[in-house]
Parts: structure tokens; C-alpha cells; sequence
């Protein structure tokens, strides 16, 4: 029985292959894509997949099955091809055959033939990366439960183990908080001495998504036959302890803590202690917003798998999750009010378009949700009461888009900061959809006679391009019936201006 135990790889040995397998496909990933065109890049890719695949196979003593081998030809076929052609949508139909291919080979590697597949199982195959989610947080899970330490090391077992789990989360966390704060990027440098380039962030995060991706992937490849075979053993749900929990979340509440005393000692401090570190202010506020947004996003996502697969026990949370997840989502909270405040200082000098209205709205939209989330660990509610809380929350966000009406807004608010700074960017506002016409009509009474006629002129020939299209009556709409009336009435002066040449304006600035 021991010969029969020994002749098979231990579960973390066999894991840290797949981890390490996995890695150097991040990286290469990298290596290979990071601001490239597809080209020879694709098929040698591939082929690592493929060789990643049969490595972990040969390792684990498991047999892959023999049709795919003649999945591979195909495969093969099409990856190559997009090192022949250039063609941009022949190159995406021979990458998405290509990945389509891994999926199957993917699905089949040690059970179950193409050939007994009907039409669904196909479409199914396009949603299977979704299926790699529990494999991988199994697999994350065989990493930070090191077996191997001794049973008595009751305290230094779970320090390591929560320190292992913060790292490269803090990791990340650090990369964007120094891309968002320039005095935080700058006391990070002189800290560790290491000048952290634009690049840096994105292509830590791209290795990190794409070892993730891979270790998912042969997770579920490989643990197919073991879970199939015994299904009982995974039956015992998987616990991290209270001490793991205090360091994880105690290291990245730390971190957030002291960004967060940067920010209000600079960005909510005024302009001169900004100045004394050697940046403007606006120089300084108008960067970050979408680095503290993905900062967000990745905090929600780690505690919502966190409170859903890790530490909800007996269905109920520890105090100590309860206190450290209440804490670190406060400061996250905070940290979306200083992108908030970002976005807004960078609006004040800019003015607002459609995507900085959206943003500044998905902000409050998030800190909501952030909210349910408290209140669901609060008190303890279940993932369909959260779930549907949220749903009625996004209801109302887009509900209340609706009512405000995001374009006759942007037009409005521009044209208020145009009294007070003298800039207005006259082309994007004549390009706003007719829900704007009723607010933008009045800059056909700007006291300067460049914007004026300018955009007159624009308005003029959007509406001579736009008619025929929308005379139909399949293009009935309630906006462009109250715009074509404004613009009917005003069509004598539109007219007049319709051989306007237009010029570079210094009160016109470029949409950013």
C-alpha cells in the first residue's frame, strides 16, 4: 500500500507544477503579445500550451487521450496561419478557431469523444473558461494550505500562509496606487529605489491574468479524473483560519491606510504642500481615476470570493473577518471618493463628455454596491439576497441616466463652465445627440462670432446628413421630433453659415 502511495506525485508537488507551468506561460505571454501584432508570435504560443499540457501530463503519469492528436492538426493549421495572412478579420477567425480548438482539446484531454458531441455541447464549449473558476481556487487553495509544514508549527503555519496570500495582492495594489498618486509613486521610489515605469503596472497585471487563466485551465483539465473518481473529497469544505485572515486582509488594510493619509495630505490638503514635492496640482489630481477604479473592483472581487469560498463557516463570519472586511471596505470607499474628486478637478479644467459622466457615475454606482456588501457581511445575508439588492440598484442607476439625460447634462454643464472659464469645445458638442439640440441651441448666441458660426455651420450639415436616414417613420423617436422642430426654426441662421470655414480657436480644446 505504501509502494502503491509512493508511485504517484504529492497533490502540492503536482500543483506547484501546474503553478510553474502556468507562470512561465504568463510570462511569455507577455514576451510574446505585450504591444504586438499577431504573427509568429501565435503559433509559437500555441505551441507552448500544447507542450505545457503534455508536460503536465507526463509528470503526473496520467494519458492523454489519443483524438486529440488529431485536434492538433487543425489547431496547428489555423495558428499558423496567422503568421501567414495579415488580413485583420481573417487573422481574429483563425484566433478564435484556434482558441476554440484549446477549448475542446481542453475538454477532452481524458474523457469524452468530439464525435458524440451534439450542437449544444459545442456552444457550450464557448462559456468553459468559466468552468476554470473553482479548479483554480481549489488549486490557489493546494498552494496556501502547505501540507508539507509540520502539524505542530500551529502559529508560524498560518503567519507564512497569510503572508504568501498578501503579497501579490499587494503587489498589485502598489503598482496602482503608484500610477495613481505621483507623491505615493514618488515615496515608493525612494523606498525601495526602483523607478517604476507607465508600463510596469500593465504588464504585471497581464502576466498575473494570464498565469491565472492558464492554472484554471489545467486545473480543470487534470482534476476531472480526480474529482470524477472520487467525488467524495471534495465534499469537506476548505477553511483558512483566523490567523491567515488577520494577516491577508491586516497587510492590505495597512497599505490602503497609508495611501489614503497621502491623499489626504496632498490631494484634500491644497495646492502648496503638492508644490512642495515638486508637481502642480492639477498636474498631480488629473491621473488615477481609472487605477483607483480597477483598485476597486479587484477589492470587491477579493472579498466577495474571499466571504463566498473561504471564510463563511458554518454560515457565519468571524469577528475578525467582520471587523477587517468592514475596515477595507470603508477605505475603499474613501479611495473611490478621491478618484471621484479626480475625475471632478479634471472636469473643472476639461469639461464633461460621455465617458467621464459614465465613470463619475459608475463611482457612486460601486461605492453602493461596496455598501450592500458591508451590509450583507453585517448581517450575515445570503448571496441571492445580495445579488438581487444589487439588481435593483443597477435598475434604479439606469433609471436615473434616463430621467437626467446624460447628453442634454454634458451640453449644459459645458456651456455653464464656458461663462466661467471662456473654454468650450464647440465640435463635440455639435456632435452630441439631439437630446443635447434644446440646450446646445443657445451657442447660436455666443457673443464670439468664430464659435458661433462654426458651430452653425456643423449643426447645419449634421442635419442635411441625418434627414434622409431618419425620415422614415421606423425612425420615430420623441428627441429627434423636438430637435428637428428646434432646428426648423433656426434653420435660416444654420443656413446662412452652412460655407462657414472653420479655424483652430484658443478657446476650443481637444476632448481628453
Amino acid at each position: 500500500m505504501s509502494h502503491t502511495q509512493n508511485s504517484h506525485p504529492p497533490k502540492l508537488t503536482k500543483t506547484a507544477i501546474i503553478t510553474g507551468v502556468s507562470l512561465v506561460l504568463g510570462l511569455f505571454f507577455d514576451y510574446f503579445f505585450y504591444r504586438q501584432v499577431p504573427g509568429i508570435n501565435f503559433p509559437l504560443y500555441v505551441s507552448l500550451i500544447v507542450i505545457g499540457l503534455f508536460a503536465i501530463s507526463s509528470y503526473s503519469k496520467k494519458q492523454l487521450n489519443k483524438q486529440i492528436l488529431w485536434l492538433l492538426l487543425p489547431l496547428t493549421f489555423f495558428s499558423l496561419m496567422v503568421f501567414v495572412h495579415s488580413s485583420e478579420l481573417l487573422t481574429f477567425l483563425n484566433v478564435s478557431a484556434s482558441l476554440f480548438l484549446l477549448l475542446i482539446i481542453a475538454e477532452v484531454s481524458f474523457k469524452g469523444r468530439v464525435k458524440n458531441f451534439l450542437v449544444s455541447n459545442y456552444i457550450h464549449k464557448i462559456f468553459l473558461p468559466f468552468k476554470f473558476m473553482r479548479p483554480l481556487f481549489l488549486t490557489l487553495r493546494d498552494i496556501f494550505a502547505f501540507r508539507g509544514i509540520r502539524k505542530d508549527k500551529k502559529i508560524l503555519s498560518p503567519v507564512i500562509k497569510g503572508i504568501v496570500m498578501a503579497i501579490p495582492v499587494m503587489a498589485i495594489f502598489l503598482l496602482l496606487f503608484s500610477s495613481a498618486d505621483l507623491i505615493f509613486q514618488k515615496y515608493l521610489s525612494n523606498l525601495i529605489d526602483i523607478n517604476i515605469q507607465p508600463d510596469t503596472i500593465s504588464r504585471a497585471i497581464l502576466i498575473l491574468l494570464a498565469t491565472l487563466a492558464f492554472i484554471g485551465a489545467y486545473a480543470y483539465i487534470f482534476r476531472q479524473t480526480e474529482e470524477s473518481a472520487t467525488p467524495q473529497q471534495n465534499d469537506t469544505p476548505y477553511s483558512v483560519g483566523q490567523i491567515e485572515i488577520a494577516i491577508f486582509f491586516g497587510l492590505i488594510n495597512v497599505l490602503f491606510f497609508i495611501f489614503i493619509l497621502v491623499q489626504l495630505a496632498y490631494l484634500f490638503g491644497g495646492g502648496n504642500n503638492i508644490s512642495a514635492q515638486g508637481f502642480t496640482y492639477s498636474e498631480y489630481a488629473r491621473r488615477g481615476f481609472f487605477e483607483l477604479i480597477a483598485v476597486a473592483i479587484i477589492s470587491f472581487l477579493l472579498l466577495w470570493t474571499t466571504e463566498k469560498y473561504i471564510v463563511k463557516l458554518n454560515k457565519k463570519h468571524t469577528p475578525l473577518f467582520i471587523i477587517l472586511s468592514a475596515a477595507l471596505i470603508i477605505q475603499v470607499i474613501l479611495i473611490m471618493f478621491s478618484a471621484f474628486t479626480r475625475l471632478a478637478l479634471y472636469e473643472q479644467a476639461f469639461g464633461f463628455t460621455t465617458l467621464r459622466l459614465y465613470s463619475h457615475a459608475f463611482v457612486i454606482l460601486l461605492a453602493f454596491i461596496f455598501l450592500l456588501l458591508l451590509y450583507k457581511i453585517l448581517r450575515n445575508l445570503k448571496e441571492n439576497t445580495f445579488a438581487f439588492c444589487s439588481f435593483i440598484a443597477i435598475i434604479l442607476f439606469l433609471t436615473a441616466l434616463n430621467i437626467q439625460g446624460t447628453d442634454a447634462f454634458i451640453a449644459r454643464r459645458n456651456i455653464e463652465l464656458f461663462a466661467k472659464t471662456g473654454k468650450l469645445d464647440i465640435f463635440y458638442l455639435s456632435r452630441l445627440s439631439d437630446d443635447a439640440i434644446p440646450d446646445t441651441i443657445k451657442l447660436l448666441s455666443l457673443p464670439n462670432e468664430d464659435l458661433r458660426k462654426s458651430f452653425a455651420r456643423t449643426l447645419y450639415w449634421r442635419t442635411q446628413n441625418n434627414s434622409a436616414s431618419l425620415s422614415k417613420w421606423q425612425s420615430l423617436n420623441l428627441s429627434r421630433l423636438k430637435a428637428a422642430k428646434i432646428l426648423k426654426t433656426n434653420m435660416i441662421e444654420l443656413e446662412q453659415y452652412k460655407d462657414y470655414q472653420q479655424q483652430n480657436f484658443e478657446s476650443a480644446f481637444p476632448v481628453k
